[in-house]
């Protein structure tokens, strides 16, 4: 399955990202991380199906707590060139990242 990598910057703050899992529940996502830092930012990667991620990409521009949102084609052999932790469901496919 093709997919895209959704980069988003954001503040994060109480149920930020309640607001962002929220946001993307109809959309097929095969993977998402979050992770914080001390100069009071986040960031999230999401990987969604590619017929998702223009759409995804609009709703998550309109959330507030959302400061910039970056899409990059995810190739498929992308699986340990990222360096980032992330957990992934079994029934979930191959990973994004």
């Amino acid at each position: 399955m093709e997919h895209t990598r959704l980069t988003v910057t954001l503040r994060p703050g109480h149920g930020t990202l309640a607001r962002l899992a929220a946001t993307l529940n109809n959309h097929h996502v095969l993977d998402l991380t979050y992770t914080t830092a001390p100069a009071d930012t986040a960031r999230a990667v999401v990987c969604v199906a590619q017929s998702d991620a223009l759409r995804a990409q609009h709703k998550l521009r309109r959330l507030v707590d959302v400061i910039e949102v970056t899409p990059t084609p995810a190739p498929p052999d992308t699986a340990e060139t990222a360096g980032l932790p992330h957990t992934r469901h079994p029934a979930a496919g191959a990973p994004c990242l």
